[in-house]
C-alpha cells in the first residue's frame, strides 16, 4: 500500500477555510455530518497541521486525535505534548519521512500556508475538498495565487446534507 499525503479540508463555496477572524465553525459541522469521515480517519496514521489549525481544534474540542501522531508546524519552539510534536523546520523532510514509514496515510488538515508549500513541492497526493454552503467573501483563502498549474484527476463526487465533496488525485 502506498502511503499518501491527503489534503482533506472544508472550504466555503468561495474557497475560504476561515473567516477574517480565523473562525471556521462550518468545518466542524461538515466533519460531523460526513457519514464516510470515519473511514478516512481510520486510514490515517499521522495528522499534519499548522499552529492556527491546532489552536482552533484544541479550543473547540480539546481532543487532538489521541490515536494519531500529530505534527504541528510552527515558528515557535515548543515541547512535545503526549502525541503532539511541534515542528519548526523542514516540513518537506517530515512529510517524506512519514510517507516512508508506511504506517498509514498522512492527513494534511491545514492550514493554507502549509498546503501551498506542500503543493508547490509536489508532496500532496490527493485532495478531498468539502464545500460548505457558505459564502464568506473574505478570510483565509485555501489556495494562493502563485501556485503552479496542476492537472487533477477526479476520483469521485458525493453529497451529504448541504455539503458537496470532491476527491481528486494529483497527476
Amino acid at each position: 500500500m502506498t502511503h499518501k499525503c491527503i489534503l482533506h479540508i472544508v472550504t466555503s463555496v468561495d474557497g475560504f477555510i476561515a473567516d477574517e477572524n480565523g473562525i471556521s465553525e462550518f468545518s466542524f459541522a461538515a466533519v460531523k455530518a460526513d457519514p464516510e469521515f470515519k473511514t478516512f480517519y481510520d486510514s490515517v496514521s499521522s495528522v499534519v497541521m499548522g499552529r492556527k489549525s491546532y489552536d482552533r481544534i484544541k479550543m473547540n474540542s480539546g481532543n487532538l486525535f489521541k490515536d494519531k501522531d500529530v505534527y504541528v508546524i510552527t515558528h515557535y519552539l515548543r515541547q512535545k505534548e503526549e502525541n503532539i510534536t511541534f515542528v519548526h523546520e523542514n516540513i518537506m523532510g517530515l512529510v517524506q519521512n512519514l510517507k516512508k514509514q508506511g504506517k498509514g496515510h498522512i492527513w494534511l488538515l491545514g492550514g493554507a500556508e502549509i498546503t501551498n508549500i506542500l503543493l508547490k513541492e509536489k508532496q500532496i497526493d490527493e485532495i478531498i475538498l468539502t464545500q460548505a454552503p457558505f459564502l464568506l467573501g473574505q478570510g483565509t483563502r485555501l489556495f494562493k495565487d502563485d501556485n503552479p498549474t496542476e492537472k487533477l484527476v477526479l476520483e469521485g463526487v458525493r453529497t451529504f446534507g448541504d455539503y458537496v465533496q470532491t476527491h481528486y488525485r494529483l497527476k
